[in-house]
């Protein structure tokens, strides 16, 4: 985790090639492990087209510089641009997020908008471009006058080549039948030169549980009777994009054969539980949960919920595949933002949230 989350990595994102390289990473992880590969080494690869923000990005607010994740964000769609805008002598009226906000006149091609918020800075991928120049500013750093915005955003709309990493455990007794264990690797990657996003909690957390499994299972004592599919996917941040290729484009098992997906994200919490989503769905697999957890591992609590379209269980849901979306509680706070680093992860209850996890998963294949 602490590996996927650092600098070396760009935020996994679409600058930098931070994908990629997280990419080859985890490739190189399955091979070690023993891992069969699926695809080109490992690979499963599809394309996307993104807007990005590979070089400078820089606010003035009357002349005062504003740092970049922490003060403000550059919207995702944002258009590139740059200048120096001023209504001498005039109050300036700046409208919350939610509203209209302020439009400085950059000709009629690149306005200037300014949205302002209370609420902590959330950003997210941008698959499209809006022909603005676009900034989500922090309230307590906007003046009560605004007189003056100097400005400069470097933004780059391309298609990208992305990939799945995909890695196979042959079953001992079912080969044919699969479970597949899956987890988004990609986060939000960098706003500009030096503001990186590094997605210690979302989702590094959930490929490093998706490793350690992988090595659990391929030890002789813990060989799965069933085969088992690891997968990494890419861009779920833009979209759920590569669950979606993987399920509707390309599935490299068939979707027929596969007993059940676990996903795994925000695993860097667990003093307050795990949350299990579509647990409504398949009431005998979530009770086992329960059950386990009570037995053996304690955790404060197995909370079901009802299935919900934001992971990467959702595209093998809509083709009615059984799956489970399981995430940690507690602990941690910081999501899409500068601030989730790998070093405010505790894992304070890791082995409790691994072992009833890696149980469930040797429960779907008919063994204890």
């Amino acid at each position: 985790m602490d590996t996927l989350a650092s600098a070396t990595f760009a935020g996994r994102g679409y600058v930098a090639d931070g994908q990629q390289l997280a990419a080859e990473a985890i490739a190189r992880e399955f091979h070690r492990l023993g891992l069969e590969s699926i695809g080109d080494d490992y690979r499963q690869w599809f394309s996307l087209e993104v807007n990005s923000f590979p070089d400078t990005v820089g606010l003035r607010l009357n002349g005062r510089l504003l740092t970049p994740g922490k003060h403000y964000l550059v919207h995702p769609m944002s258009q590139a641009g740059s200048g120096q805008k001023a209504k001498p002598g005039k109050e300036v009226q700046v409208q919350p997020q939610s509203q209209t906000a302020l439009s400085l006149a950059a000709g009629p091609a690149k306005p200037v908008l300014i949205e302002t918020t209370a609420q902590p800075l959330i950003w997210s991928v941008g698959r499209d471009v809006q022909q603005q120049v676009r900034f989500l500013v922090q309230d307590s750093v906007m003046p009560a006058q605004l007189k003056r915005v100097d400005y400069i955003v470097n933004s780059q709309f391309k298609a990208q080549r992305q990939a799945n990493v995909v890695g196979l455990l042959r079953g001992s007794v079912r080969p044919d039948s699969f479970i597949v264990v899956c987890a988004h690797y990609d986060h939000l990657g960098q706003m500009g030169r030096q503001t990186i996003f590094p997605g210690a909690h979302d989702n590094a957390s959930g490929t490093a549980m998706l490793l350690d499994l992988a090595r659990h299972f391929a030890q002789a004592a813990n060989r799965p009777a069933y085969s088992m599919v690891f997968i990494a996917f890419g861009a779920e941040e833009a979209g759920l994009v590569g669950s979606q290729f993987f399920v509707d484009e390309d599935p490299l098992v068939p979707l027929k054969k596969i007993r059940f997906v676990i996903n795994l994200d925000l695993m860097g919490g667990g003093s307050e539980g795990i949350t299990v989503v579509n647990a409504t769905a398949y009431a005998a697999e979530y009770q086992y949960l329960v059950d386990r957890n009570a037995s053996h591992y304690q955790l404060p609590k197995v909370v079901a919920r009802e299935n919900t379209q934001n992971s990467d269980h959702y595209p093998f849901s809509r083709r009615k595949v059984p799956a489970f979306f399981i995430y940690t509680l507690g602990d941690v706070t910081a999501y899409h933002n500068v601030f989730d680093v790998a070093e405010s992860l505790s894992f304070k209850r890791y082995d409790a949230v691994f072992g009833l996890i890696a149980d469930f998963a040797t429960y779907l294949q008919g063994r204890e």
